[in-house]
């Protein structure tokens, strides 16, 4: 089974804009993939999703038990050296994100309007505008884990981390092959 239809069975849902996979967990599954940022004129300013279940639902528990995302970005504004860091990551995120278009594409995103231009040529990581603030940890952990260079990231991924054992995929996987049979 190729990688596409494993992350459409990690997401449960069709992926039409999937690039390639990314980064893989240590258990050989797709982890985070890389997107389209512009797929028939719709803007996906998010170019790496996390797409590993047990990364996903350790994350979502992790924005909803804990006040991660407000202390991050009071940490934005109070360490000069970790704002430095993001403002790079930020940087480095719209760069990729511009490498992933043609010319063709950017044009036409310039017509379909020129607010979604500026979103695909200058938003950083997940498409934040606001570079103040921290938009979603999953973005971050997933640009992280491709670029080893987010220092969000890293914060996330160190409350998180891979598994001793994952049998998440396999077992979604096996449930898919059995049904189609």
């Amino acid at each position: 089974m190729d990688d596409h239809k494993i992350v459409e069975i990690q997401l449960d849902r069709e992926i039409n804009n999937f690039i390639k996979t990314a980064h893989y967990c240590p258990f050989g599954y797709p982890a985070v993939i890389t997107v389209a940022p512009f797929i028939n004129e719709i803007v996906a300013p998010t170019i790496y999703w996390l797409s590993c279940p047990y990364l996903n639902y350790e994350v979502d528990r992790l924005e909803a038990e804990t006040d991660l995302i407000s202390e991050l970005g009071n940490k934005l504004k109070s360490n000069s050296e970790f704002k430095m860091s993001m403002e790079a990551a930020h940087r480095r995120y719209a760069e990729k994100r511009l490498h992933l278009l043609s010319k063709e594409e950017l044009e036409k995103a310039r017509i379909v309007s020129e607010d979604l231009y500026k979103m695909l040529i200058e938003s950083g990581v997940g498409g934040i505008r606001e570079k103040e603030g921290i938009k979603c940890l999953h973005t971050h952990l997933a640009d992280f884990l491709v670029a080893n260079s987010n220092p969000v990231g890293k914060i996330v991924f160190s409350r998180v981390d891979w598994p001793k054992n994952c049998k998440i995929c396999t077992e979604r996987i096996d449930e898919f092959e059995s049904s189609s049979n």
